[in-house]
C-alpha cells in the first residue's frame, strides 16, 4: 500500500507503513519526511488521474534569513484533509513547517509537528545528521530511503538504498557497519566504502557491482574489483582485476592485477605467519602488460603468473621474495632487505639487487681470501719432508699425512713448485 488521493472527499491517506519506525518500545513512534510527502503527493497529481483537480500540497522554498537559511514550508492546500492509517502510534514531522496537524483527521494516531520560526533548513541538518556517509548495516538496519534513514541511528540494510540516499543528498561515503556482500549497483566514480574494522567489517565484492574508482578503508576486502581502486588500512583477502594503490595493508590471499595498468603497495606486510613453503599471500601479475611497484613491504611475497609486458619492481623492508615457476618472461628488479628464491623459467630475468645478495657476494670474496691465506700459513708453517736423494719436497695439511704441495728439486740450486 502507497499513499494515496481520494478526489470525491478530497482525503490523502498515509498507510502506516509508508512511514519510517524510528522506536517500537514502549510504544510505536514512526517518522514522516514532510518533503518526501510532498514528492509523492505531486507525483500522484502528475499522473493522468490527478492532473485534472487543483493541488493539494504547496513547498514554498528555504529563505535566508540574515545568514541563516530557514526551512521550507509545505503546506496541505485547497480543502484537502489528510488521513493516516488508524492505530495506536505516533507520527514526527520532519523536515519543514506545515500545517498538516490542522487538517488531518482525528483518529488514534498522534502526530507530532516540528514547528518552529527558527527551523533551519532539512538540507543543512541533513549534511550533520549523515556525517558525510549513507550507513549499511545488512544485519541490523532496515529498507528504506526517507530519513532518518541512512544515518548511524537508523542504517539501511542494502546498498540499493544506500545509493539511493547518497545521490539524494551528494554524499560520496558508504559507512558499512557489518559483514556485507556488494552483488550490484553503480559506485563508479569515486564513492568511498568504510569499515569499523577489519574484524567487524568483511565486503564481499562481486562481478556485476561497478566500484570503479572507489576507494576502501579500514575493512576486510575480497572479491571483484574494477580498477583505479585504492585500499588503505585493509585487510585484504583474495582480490582480482586489481590497479591502482594498497597503503598500509595486510595482504591474506592473492591480489590479482588487471586492466593493463600499474599497482602500487605502499607500506604493505603479509598478514599470514610462518616462513616455510606457500606462507606467504601473493601478487598474481594476471600474465602479460600490468605493471607492480612495491615499496617498504614487510614479510612473505610471492610473484606468480608474468609474461612481461610490463614492469616490476619491489623494494623490500625486511622478508622474502618468492618468484614463481610461472613467471616466464620479462624483467623483475627486487631491491631492499630480503631473501630471494628465484624459481622463474623461460626468459625471464631476476636482478637480485637486496642487500642480502650484495653481503652474500661480499662473503664469497672475504672466503676466497681468507682461503688463500689460510694455503699460504700452511706453506709457512705446516710439516715439510725432503725426500730421499734430494729431488722434491713435500708441504703436508694441518693433519701432517694429506700432501697439499710438491716440491720438485731439479738440481741443489733450484727449487720449482708444481
Amino acid at each position: 500500500m502507497a499513499i494515496s488521493i481520494d478526489y470525491l472527499t478530497s482525503i490523502i491517506f498515509v498507510p502506516r507503513a509508508d512511514l519510517v519506525e524510528i522506536q517500537n518500545t514502549p510504544s510505536f513512534v514512526y517518522q514522516l519526511n514532510l518533503e518526501w510527502f510532498y514528492r509523492q503527493v505531486t507525483d500522484l497529481q502528475d499522473d493522468q488521474a490527478g492532473s485534472p483537480f487543483v493541488d493539494a500540497v504547496a513547498n514554498t522554498a528555504p529563505v535566508n534569513v540574515g545568514g541563516v537559511l530557514l526551512a521550507r514550508v509545505i503546506q496541505v492546500i485547497n480543502g484537502f484533509c489528510v488521513e493516516f492509517e488508524d492505530g495506536q502510534y505516533a507520527v514526527n514531522l520532519t523536515g519543514a513547517n506545515t500545517n498538516l496537524q490542522d487538517v488531518a483527521i482525528v483518529n488514534q494516531v498522534s502526530i507530532r509537528p516540528n514547528n518552529s520560526a527558527g527551523l533551519q533548513d532539512l538540507g543543512v541538518l541533513l549534511q550533520a545528521a549523515y556525517g558525510g556517509v549513507v550507513c549499511v548495516d545488512v544485519a541490523n538496519g532496515q529498507a528504506g530511503v526517507v530519513v532518518p534513514l541512512g544515518t548511524r541511528g537508523y542504517p539501511v540494510n542494502n546498498f540499493a538504498d544506500a545509493l539511493t540516499i547518497a545521490t539524494n543528498n551528494s554524499l560520496r561515503g558508504i559507512q558499512v557497519m557489518s559483514p556485507a556482500t556488494l552483488s550490484a549497483g553503480d559506485f563508479a566514480n569515486g564513492f568511498i566504502f568504510y569499515g569499523d574494522s577489519p574484524t567487524v567489517t568483511t565486503l564481499t565484492i562481486e562481478a556485476n557491482a561497478d566500484v570503479h574508482d572507489c576507494s576502501f578503508e579500514n575493512m576486510t576486502i575480497q572479491g571483484v574489483m574494477d580498477g583505479d581502486n585504492t585500499f588503505r588500512q585493509c585487510n585484504i583477502g583474495n582480490i582480482s582485476y586489481t590497479n591502482g594503490e594498497l597503503v598500509e595493508c595486510a595482504l591474506y590471499g592473492t591480489v590479482t592485477l588487471g586492466g593493463a595498468a600499474q599497482c602500487n603497495l605502499l607500506d604493505c606486510w603479509s598478514g599470514i605467519a610462518g616462513g616455510g613453503a606457500l606462507q606467504y599471500p601473493v601478487i598474481d601479475m594476471g600474465g602479460s602488460s600490468n605493471s607492480l611497484a612495491v615499496r617498504n613491504y614487510s614479510g612473505g611475497l610471492g610473484l606468480s603468473n608474468y609474461t612481461g609486458g610490463g614492469a616490476v619492481s619491489v623494494d623490500m623492508g625486511s622478508g622474502r621474495v618468492v618468484v614463481e615457476n610461472t613467471v616466464t618472461a620479462g624483467d623483475l628488479l627486487i631491491r631492499g632487505i630480503a631473501d630471494v628464491e628465484d624459481n622463474s623459467t623461460g626468459t625471464a630475468v631476476v636482478t637480485d639487487a637486496t642487500v642480502n645478495e650484495q653481503i652474500d657476494l661480499m662473503l664469497t670474496v672475504v672466503n676466497a681470501i681468507n682461503g688463500v691465506v689460510a694455503f699460504v700459513r700452511k706453506l709457512l708453517g705446516n710439516k715439510a719432508v725432503v725426500a730421499s736423494g734430494g729431488a722434491t719436497s713435500t708441504i703436508y695439511d694441518d693433519d701432517k699425512t694429506t700432501p697439499i704441495l710438491v716440491f720438485d728439486h731439479p738440481d741443489a740450486n733450484t727449487r720449482d713448485p708444481q
